[in-house]
């Protein structure tokens, strides 16, 4: 006789993989539009202007730190989960889905981030 589980995702559960498909469809959706801007940018100017924009760069560098750092946290608590004795306690804190989440925003901001600054340069053009 062979016994099949059925499988149930809770309310989170079912948001997290909601969420997590819609942002990935922004991230590729933006990342095609700066593919497709970039095509039309002179690349010495853009060199200048983001050399003359501190502020891009900073941006950039905390929302990938931040999603950088999500991302080490995300592996360490599943690796916490998976190979320790406590993973059950940790698993019903969401800490899984919390730091995905956590990542995903840091990484929209930063390619949005991008986003801006080579559209704002595409429409001066």
């Amino acid at each position: 006789m062979i016994y099949t589980a059925a499988y149930t995702m809770n309310f989170i559960e079912t948001f997290i993989e909601i969420y997590n498909a819609g942002a990935a469809f922004i991230i590729i959706f933006l990342i095609g539009q700066i593919l497709f801007m970039m095509r039309k940018v002179d690349k010495d100017l853009l060199k200048a202007r983001l050399f003359l924009n501190e502020e891009i760069m900073q941006r950039t560098w905390i929302y990938i730190s931040v999603a950088g750092a999500a991302f080490a946290l995300n592996t360490l608590v599943k690796f916490v989960i998976r190979f320790t004795s406590s993973g059950d306690v940790i698993q019903t804190f969401y800490l899984v889905e919390f730091t995905q989440l956590i990542f995903l925003v840091s990484f929209i901001l930063a390619v949005y981030n991008w986003y801006i600054f080579i559209g704002s340069f595409v429409n001066n053009k």
